[in-house]
């Protein structure tokens, strides 16, 4: 559409630059050389506003497809990426070095819904996605895999490292400040590469049964694979 638009904006310019020739240019200007001066500096002024305007058109729809596809990777209620962008993130996901995968599940996030209703349960998930946010790295990745949820991906960071992270995270939630409501506790489940899998389909699975286990240990607790 903007290819057709600059086109017809093209056969505008010449129009007025033909006109202008024929109408003011040719009966005032006798002399060639103030002829091509006067011409030249219209007709360079034109394109420059036009250029200048599609420039600006052209800015404005590249930041707007920017936004979109931001809006388009990142989860409505908690802030933090969704799972499209887990999908995405880790089909380019390099094996060089170590990374680590560390699943989280709200304990009892169910009790908070049918309880005390879904906006106490909306609440929780922001609170506990905005603590998580706060206490990861810059170059790590928050994700709301699914329902309560949440997914980190941690770039260069071993064994060790993931598991001060996930405990680091755990003691965070417990420590929110709930209101009249039951305190916020997680259960984790960490893997890292290359100790508990060759691919990041090894470490999701890893990962997910630490969870599985952190939940049967009586949860509020970080399982290592």
């Amino acid at each position: 559409m903007i290819r057709v638009w600059l086109f017809f904006a093209m056969v505008i310019i010449s129009i007025m630059h033909s006109a202008l020739t024929h109408f003011m240019v040719v009966p005032f200007f006798n002399n060639f050389v103030a002829k091509c001066l006067v011409l030249g500096i219209v007709f360079g002024l034109i394109n420059f506003l036009v250029a200048e305007l599609f420039s600006r058109r052209l800015d404005k729809l590249t930041k707007i497809n920017k936004q979109l596809r931001v809006k388009l990777k990142t989860d409505n209620l908690t802030g933090v990426l969704n799972r499209r962008a887990f999908d995405e993130d880790i089909k380019n996901l390099e094996h060089n070095g170590s990374y680590a995968l560390i699943f989280i599940d709200i304990d009892n996030f169910r009790d908070f819904n049918n309880r005390f209703g879904h906006d106490v349960g909306d609440s929780v998930l922001v609170k506990v996605g905005q603590a998580i946010q706060a206490s990861v790295r810059t170059t790590d990745r928050v994700y709301r895999y699914g329902g309560e949820e949440i997914v980190l991906l941690l770039r260069d960071c071993n064994k060790a490292n993931s598991w001060k992270m996930a405990e680091t995270i755990r003691s965070k939630i417990s420590e929110l400040d709930n209101g009249s409501y039951p305190q916020i506790t997680i259960s984790l489940g960490v893997s890292s590469y290359p100790e508990d899998g060759e691919t990041i389909h090894d470490l999701i699975v890893a990962s997910d049964q630490a969870l599985l286990r952190a939940k049967q240990s009586g949860k509020n607790c970080t399982i290592l694979c």
